[in-house]
């Protein structure tokens, strides 16, 4: 059990490290532009444009078994907590990833046959669409569940550390949430920022799970 736990976590956090940075890359390289109608995202679209995605439908899956590794590390007596962190962590699977899919199979399929009216809700190029949301709201589940995988990290240590930034990374991401919620742009951009304690919290949780001594 412990040589299988710290293999997929090792993995799973070596990805996920690996498909931020891609992700940071493919932002800065391809920004992202609002648009307030499908018909001007059709007219201006690149396919090119879509490239931040695929990295971070990517993450949605490697975030899975990394949240398979964090409820079998959990001590015993922390099982309910690492699960309830799993079903919350589940909400942002089931959110992030349909709409990732959607972004890069509908809207794709249906701009390469010049077809824009059955696309509006879906297109998250626009701030005011469904599909938006629904990308807020799977952050918004990611950070509670951190948040409550925070809990299975004890005060000591660089357990300490990765509780207080998963904890970090939880809180700025409700922020990024509450900013779209409110339609406050400065306090949205709080998702962004929130890659940074995601990051670190990751490097520290692979440090940790390379320290795990395997026996079964």
């Amino acid at each position: 059990m412990q040589t299988s736990l710290k293999r997929t976590g090792i993995a799973a956090a070596i990805s996920i490290i690996l498909l931020t940075i891609i992700f940071g890359i493919t932002i800065i390289l391809f920004p992202q532009k609002d648009y307030q109608s499908a018909s001007s995202y059709l007219h201006e679209f690149r396919s090119r444009d879509l490239i931040p995605v695929i990295p971070a439908f990517l993450l949605v899956l490697a975030n899975i078994p990394l949240f398979a590794a964090l409820y079998f590390y959990a001590d015993s007596g922390k099982k309910i907590t690492a699960l309830t962190g799993i079903l919350f962590g589940a909400g942002y699977m089931v959110c992030s990833g349909i709409n990732y899919f959607i972004q890069l199979g509908m809207i794709t399929r249906n701009i390469s046959e010049s077809e824009s009216a059955f696309i509006e809700p879906f297109l998250m190029a626009n701030p005011g669409s469904c599909a938006y949301a629904i990308d807020n709201l799977g952050y918004l589940f990611l950070s509670v569940s951190f948040i409550v995988f925070s809990g299975i990290f004890n005060q000591r240590g660089l357990h300490s550390w990765i509780k207080a930034i998963f904890i970090i990374f939880g809180i700025s991401g409700l922020l990024g949430a509450l900013g779209y919620i409110l339609n406050y742009p400065l306090l949205e951009n709080m998702v962004l920022l929130s890659a940074i304690p995601y990051l670190a919290g990751i490097i520290l949780l692979l440090i940790e799970f390379t320290r795990i001594k395997e026996f079964d």
